[in-house]
């Protein structure tokens, strides 16, 4: 998988500079408008990483993390603790090269991921969990009840932002995004997006995660297109992480998109909201797909330049867009 290339990024220290402690690495490496302090775990049978192995992580985490960084320039906070916790084959019941992440935010933002050290570096970058766990950051904690916010932008993210690396072909972005919006679209018909998020991840998983995805998915064509490309969610994020983000407080649902139409010329996520956050079923997604020229048949994508949002679709996907 290619590699993104980011100019402005360093590494400020390499793995045979970085500090060690008895059972791991520290080191730090700077991205547009952050720098990461990375600590890396030893492995999981006590032996020290090799040299080599750690520069790859560092490599990875901070191509990763200046991908978050162009969505507005500037990566959302300027000082994340970032923590890999190496783990072996079939962990967490995949053999994922990272089969799980996470943020936490209880004093300082930290995104942990579980990494698969056996697996060659171009797994890594060919895997999502990295992408969607940064592309948190790009919000402040919402609460859960309103869950499907923070999981469905980080979602519609790891496509979009594995596009634009060039670590997804577009046409596989689409179509990751196509297959989650169908898994949430047929999951738990009779919950609204706030009802999923309080029945929880354990029962409503697709719903949370793909609906979400789907109003991001919504409000990007909807900026792009009535401002002729001078607004989209990259647009209003990047204005947003300069007035609040880095926040100390969890946001809702509303408080969140009320702030984002402040920012906008004309209100664009609470009508979304009211349109789909109380109601049962799914957002309208198919539509949207088609007039941006995305047509999916049996995981065969194709697209339809003559489509009236074609130039929308590269926006959103074309290598470095925004």
């Amino acid at each position: 998988m290619p590699k993104l290339l980011f100019v402005c990024v360093t590494v400020l220290l390499s793995a045979s500079a970085a500090a060690s402690t008895r059972d791991a690495i520290v080191t730090q490496a700077d991205v547009p408008g952050a720098t990461l302090r990375i600590t890396i775990r030893d492995s999981i049978d006590n032996q020290p990483i090799d040299n080599r192995k750690v520069d790859e992580l560092v490599d990875w985490l901070r191509a990763t993390a200046a991908s978050v960084s162009a969505v507005s320039g500037h990566f959302p906070n300027p000082s994340p603790h970032v923590v890999v916790r190496p783990v072996g084959r079939h962990s967490w019941g995949s053999n994922s090269p990272v089969p799980f992440g996470r943020v936490t935010r209880n004093g300082e933002e930290r995104i942990e991921l579980y990494v698969n050290l056996d697996r060659p570096v171009e797994d890594y970058y060919g895997n999502w969990t990295a992408t969607h766990e940064f592309s948190h950051l790009l919000l402040p904690h919402i609460v859960d009840r309103h869950k499907w916010i923070s999981e469905g932008f980080a979602s519609y993210y790891q496509n979009v932002l594995m596009a634009r690396a060039n670590n997804y072909s577009q046409a596989e972005a689409w179509r990751f995004l196509y297959e989650g919006l169908e898994r949430g679209r047929k999951s738990r018909p009779d919950l609204s997006l706030n009802d999923a998020a309080l029945a929880g991840v354990g029962r409503a998983r697709m719903k949370i995660y793909w609906g979400g995805a789907a109003i991001a998915l919504l409000a990007d064509v909807t900026l792009r297109d009535r401002s002729d490309g001078a607004e989209s969610l990259d647009t209003v994020l990047g204005q947003l992480q300069q007035c609040c983000l880095p926040a100390k407080a969890s946001w809702s649902g509303p408080r969140l998109f009320e702030k984002l139409d402040s920012l906008l010329a004309e209100p664009v996520f609470m009508r979304l909201y009211r349109q789909y956050a109380t109601t049962p079923g799914f957002p309208d997604y198919q539509r949207v797909l088609s007039r941006l020229g995305v047509e999916i048949d049996d995981k065969k994508v194709w697209f339809t330049d003559e489509a009236d949002l074609a130039a929308i679709r590269e926006a959103i996907t074309g290598t470095m867009a925004r």
